[in-house]
């Protein structure tokens, strides 16, 4: 009995360990992402970058140039981005909640920046999720 109950901890110990241990396949998620997003009519330049790291965590982020001539419209485009991000990401094996930090600019004002929190503003703490993306977009 003592044996059996040993075995039987040491097995779900190895199972939790392994499912811990998983990362996401950080080349394949930023890809996807990357072809996502720009092959939206909103894209204009820039690159959504992906990071998943037990030491920095994950994060999904990038400064892009969206189609808009003033803040609002390049709000609509980058909501429209977030839409595409989250839709994207939920595809992905083996992702967990990441943050998401993309500012927007139009092509002739860099000086204009609509940050993510500016279109989906995160229900606790200062960042957006990918979690609040899902809720905002009823995903």
């Amino acid at each position: 009995m003592r044996t059996s109950r040993r075995a039987v901890l040491l097995g779900g110990l190895a199972l939790s360990v392994a499912a811990c241990g998983r990362r996401s396949d950080v080349p394949a998620v930023q890809a996807a992402l990357r072809s996502a997003v720009e092959a939206l009519p909103e894209h204009v330049a820039g690159l959504v970058q992906y990071q998943d790291s037990t030491s920095a965590g994950t994060t999904i982020s990038g400064v892009l140039t969206l189609r808009g001539s003033d803040r609002g419209a390049v709000a609509a485009s980058l909501e429209r981005v977030l839409e595409t991000v989250a839709r994207t990401y939920r595809d992905q094996a083996n992702v967990p909640t990441a943050f998401v930090r993309v500012e927007a600019h139009p092509a002739d004002d860099s000086a204009t920046r609509v940050l993510t929190t500016e279109v989906v503003a995160p229900p606790e703490g200062a960042n957006t999720t990918t979690d609040d993306l899902d809720a905002h977009f009823d995903l």
